[in-house]
């Protein structure tokens, strides 16, 4: 089969960054343009090239994991200095639609897109792991992160659910809800449900600073 990448189940509001000649709009997925919301973010998007990255806007606690009350909180106090973009897609740069390109060719011109960026930069790029899907998924249960969705490197972009991608979802203390979306031989999609609980062998669970703590805790 295909191969497969994981990346980390961020606890945030997906959000698409456009920019347009120096312009940023912040927009979610029901069309919202939050970039009035998120000032810094938007702000650091102007600095970039045309575009349009796909991500989720976080709030990181200070062992850098995301904090889902933290990121409400900023944004009912008006204090989002802290909020973090983490972009895991590109789908549009310099006038070219990304989204029929393989998900592996996407990635690597987001990161050349980005890598400029300095150390704390409030856009990030979003690393991926190749290695097998349980390791990653027992390395993010450790670190207590809500989960990992699993993608199709060879994969195309498509808005909603599709066969590309699947996600492992830790719920905190008793269960994990696995939710796959795969191709069937037949063409049709094969959607699964179920919640299996935490000792089961699958329960155990992206970067940005959390990549390394994966890693070491995947090689423990």
């Amino acid at each position: 089969g295909s191969a497969w990448c994981h990346e980390v189940k961020f606890d945030g509001y997906r959000v698409q960054l456009r920019v347009e000649n120096g312009k940023v709009a912040l927009n979610t997925r029901k069309g919202l343009d939050w970039a009035d919301k998120f000032p810094e973010i938007a702000l650091e998007g102007s600095t970039l090239p045309d575009a349009m990255l796909d991500g989720e806007i976080v709030a990181v606690d200070h062992d850098g994991l995301p904090d889902f009350s933290a990121l409400q909180a900023a944004i009912a106090d008006g204090k989002t200095a802290n909020l973090v973009y983490f972009a895991f897609d590109l789908l549009f740069a310099d006038g070219e639609d990304l989204r029929s390109l393989p998900l592996r060719e996407r990635k690597v011109r987001l990161k050349r897109l980005l890598q400029s960026r300095k150390k704390g930069s409030v856009i990030r790029y979003v690393d991926h792991f190749e290695e097998e899907g349980e390791a990653v998924l027992r390395s993010a249960t450790q670190l207590k992160l809500e989960g990992i969705v699993s993608k199709k490197l060879d994969g195309r972009y498509q808005s909603g659910r599709s066969g590309g991608w699947t996600k492992a979802k830790v719920r905190a203390g008793h269960e994990v809800v696995l939710v796959e979306k795969e191709e069937n031989l037949g063409g049709r999609a094969l959607g699964l449900l179920k919640t299996v609980p935490l000792s089961h062998p699958y329960t155990d669970v992206h970067d940005t600073g959390m990549g390394d703590m994966l890693r070491h805790s995947a090689e423990r």
